[in-house]
């Protein structure tokens, strides 16, 4: 459950309007900050950058990701 004193930022998904684009923040959102049609809001733009979960994409590895890239920051102690 949303609980605006423990998060700060929300995802919210950018959706086409007519020929505009419109952010649908989430209903929980809305209502524990009282937003309703017409409020104006301050916006940041930021790309959600993806975790190395979701760039591996969906081929299965003998390792995962996150254990390749530390063992190739451990080696670079070895030089």
């Amino acid at each position: 459950m949303y609980n605006p004193a423990y998060n700060s930022k929300v995802l919210a998904t950018v959706k086409k309007w007519g020929n505009s684009l419109g952010l649908v923040v989430p209903a929980e959102v809305a209502k524990a900050h009282g937003l309703k049609p017409g409020d104006m809001l301050e916006v940041e733009f930021r790309r959600r950058v993806r975790s190395p979960e979701e760039l591996s994409g969906t081929m299965k590895f003998r390792k995962d990701l996150r254990s390749v890239l530390r063992e190739m920051e451990e080696g670079w102690d070895d030089l």
